[in-house]
């Protein structure tokens, strides 16, 4: 088991190449693994068909070092200090990120939960309706068709992007579901418009309810941040998951860098609480304070001011200068020298979260004064 644990840099040399079809975890600004993005950075591993839920300050990082080439996603901002996520637009404007596939949320995580447990697909609703299923980027490149050979043109680009079919059951599964003692106070109003008696036509010429169905997310590489992972490879995530579980074991290669490496056994006092068994982990990077500037529940909270000084320093720069900002960010020998010297200790503990609330209560939020103007 030892041969699992490495530094990041033997990590992205191992399993991380030009091309790679990689999905990193973590979720908005929680959690996210930083330590080996910034080591993709630093080794300029260029091509990259990056795909994500949610989450923005990695692909932002790898964009403006003009790493994309192929990214598939759900939410492109920066969490209020950005609406949009700056770099991320002007590489997708001027074609620096070649082909962009967007799906919602909740169909994204749909798809990680297909490919987790090695289904064909999963049901989802809140696609049906919206321009998502209009748009296939992926579709008009070419790239869901298949070889001579029937071989898929990507290993990780399903043949569609979504597929609507009638509902076997009849709506049967639609709530609120209308009970010998009368209607239950579901919170979920699925079945509302069967009230009025509406019946759709839409996408299929059949009258009745629709469902729309979603291939699995297959990456070759996933990458999440825990707070602890076990000598053995077991992992523990504390506070909200996010797309973590499902989204790390439905790639090939699960990489984990975490707070700390512990003995098996101080994981073993409560088993329930783990979530990943260590036989799907191929490597595990211990780098504490490594998802900076997110955040890692009760350890460390966001820098608020790290993403409001990014967007003073980027906004409206060229391109040129975004990629200058970012080699210049992360030009150091390791995470280590990096969180070390360029971020520093007293920022760091800082952000040390209070163990009675999990996270920092005295941390200026977005849309407050931030008082710490030290520049990144």
């Amino acid at each position: 088991m030892n041969d699992k644990i490495m530094t990041a840099q033997e990590a992205v040399r191992r399993f991380i190449k030009p091309k790679t079809h990689i999905a990193f975890g973590g979720f908005t600004i929680l959690r996210r693994p930083m330590t080996i993005a910034r080591e993709i950075v630093r080794q300029g591993i260029a091509e990259l068909f990056v795909t994500m839920n949610g989450g923005t300050i990695i692909e932002e990082m790898l964009a403006g070092v003009g790493l994309i080439k192929w990214l598939e996603t759900t939410y492109l901002g920066m969490e209020g200090g950005m609406p949009v996520a700056y770099a991320m637009r002007r590489c997708i404007e001027e074609g620096v990120i070649e082909l962009v596939e967007d799906y919602s949320n909740w169909s994204f995580a749909q798809r990680t939960l297909a490919g987790r447990l090695g289904l064909p697909f999963m049901p989802c609703l809140s696609d049906l309706g919206s321009d998502l299923l209009k748009y296939d980027t992926f579709g008009k490149a070419g790239l869901r068709e298949k070889n001579a050979d029937g071989s898929p043109k990507h290993a990780g680009i399903p043949p569609a992007k979504y597929s609507v079919i009638d509902d076997p059951f009849e709506g049967f599964g639609l709530r609120p579901t209308i009970f010998e003692s009368g209607e239950d106070s579901c919170g979920n109003h699925t079945n509302h418009y069967m009230k009025n008696y509406h019946k759709s036509t839409k996408y299929t010429g059949k009258e009745g309810v629709k469902v729309l169905i979603v291939p699995p997310l297959k990456p070759e590489i996933s990458v999440i941040r825990a707070q602890r992972v076990a000598c053995d490879g077991t992992v523990r995530i504390e506070g909200l998951v996010g797309p973590d579980l499902d989204q790390g074991l439905c790639g090939k290669t699960l990489i984990v860098e975490c707070e700390r490496i512990c003995p098996a056994e101080e994981l073993r006092h409560l088993p329930e609480r783990n979530q990943i068994a260590g036989h799907f982990v191929e490597a595990i990077i211990e780098q504490p304070f490594g998802g900076y500037p997110t955040a890692v529940p009760n350890y460390y909270d966001y820098d608020y001011a790290w993403f409001r000084n990014y967007t003073a320093q980027i906004n409206h720069k060229s391109l040129i200068e975004v990629r200058n900002f970012w080699l210049d960010h992360v030009a150091s020998e390791n995470d280590w020298d990096y969180l070390e010297n360029k971020v520093g200790y007293t920022k760091l503990f800082s952000l040390r979260t209070d163990p009675r609330y999990h996270y920092n209560p005295n941390l200026a939020r977005f849309g407050e004064e931030v008082i710490d103007e030290r520049r990144i």
